[in-house]
């Protein structure tokens, strides 16, 4: 008998490599997003700082000047940060699209696994089935007895 050979090989290999693409997309984008996470958390810390040390400053006695560019600052690092959550929020946008392409392509890969794992064991069973039948033969016909 021929030895086993699954006929769709070529087809498993590029969807395990499919597979492991998604694998390191989604990898990178939540690589990406706890960057983002911590440049939210960053400039908040930041902006709690500035706003804190104007604070002391409003309380000693603050010139009108410097008041001003501490505003215009702060103002800066809201908008800083209102831009960073927004990023933020994509990029866990574009995570959660990442898994649902690796969840369909794992279907996909697995789905092929499984289909070469019941025509490996239908071939198993008709390899046995063969040799049970040839050995049979050989039993009813004594070929293979020395007297």
């Amino acid at each position: 008998m021929k030895p086993f050979k699954f006929r769709l090989d070529k087809i498993l290999g590029y969807r395990k490599h499919l597979n492991k693409i998604a694998q390191i997309d989604l990898f990178n984008a939540r690589n990406e997003c706890i960057r983002r996470e911590k440049e939210v958390k960053r400039l908040s810390e930041k902006r709690k700082e500035i706003a804190k040390s104007c604070g002391d400053e409003g309380l000693k006695g603050i010139d009108v000047p410097r008041y001003k560019i501490y505003q215009t600052y702060l103002y800066k690092m809201m908008h800083d940060l209102e831009s960073a959550r927004t990023r933020l929020k994509q990029e866990k946008e574009n995570v959660t699209a990442k898994k649902a392409i690796l969840a369909n392509e794992s279907i996909k890969k697995k789905t092929l696994e499984t289909l070469k794992d019941l025509q490996h064991n239908k071939y198993m069973e008709l390899s046995e089935k063969e040799d049970q039948k040839t050995l049979d033969e050989i039993v009813i016909t004594g070929r293979g007895r020395r007297i």
